[in-house]
């Protein structure tokens, strides 16, 4: 019995692209909720799938919808990066811990809404957002 056994599963199928778009659901979501935390973190996810999806390092076709989200997670936490600086400086005055809380808030609800295009195939845009890469 001859069996292939280097055989590829086929990348064009609805359950592989489904799988491709669970994962960008969970970047948007993540990202967010990591910024707290880990600030670097938040941003290094996104790239490196950015990156590897972008520049196909991964194997079969290029998702111009992921690519498109993954982009506008990167840009949406590099963006809260800078705000951060701004957040921090306005700290010294004892409002910067406020207006930081209620940015990161909205930065979250802002990734929820993303993931919910993401998943009725829809681009969604952050509002407020450098659109740096």
């Amino acid at each position: 019995m001859d069996v292939n056994i280097s055989q590829k599963s086929d990348v064009s199928t609805p359950v592989f692209a489904s799988k491709r778009r669970d994962m960008g659901a969970i970047v948007h979501i993540l990202s967010a909720v990591l910024i707290p935390f880990s600030l670097g973190l938040s941003i290094i996810i996104p790239a490196f799938l950015y990156v590897y999806h972008n520049y196909e390092y991964s194997n079969g076709p290029r998702d111009e919808f992921l690519v498109t989200h993954l982009r506008e997670a990167l840009n949406a936490n590099v963006t809260f990066l800078f705000a951060a600086i701004i957040h921090g400086l306005l700290s010294i005055i004892l409002v910067g811990f406020l207006t930081g809380l209620v940015h990161w808030l909205v930065l979250v609800a802002w990734s929820f809404s993303a993931q919910k295009a993401l998943k009725s195939g829809e681009i969604y845009r952050y509002p407020f957002t450098l659109r740096i890469f």
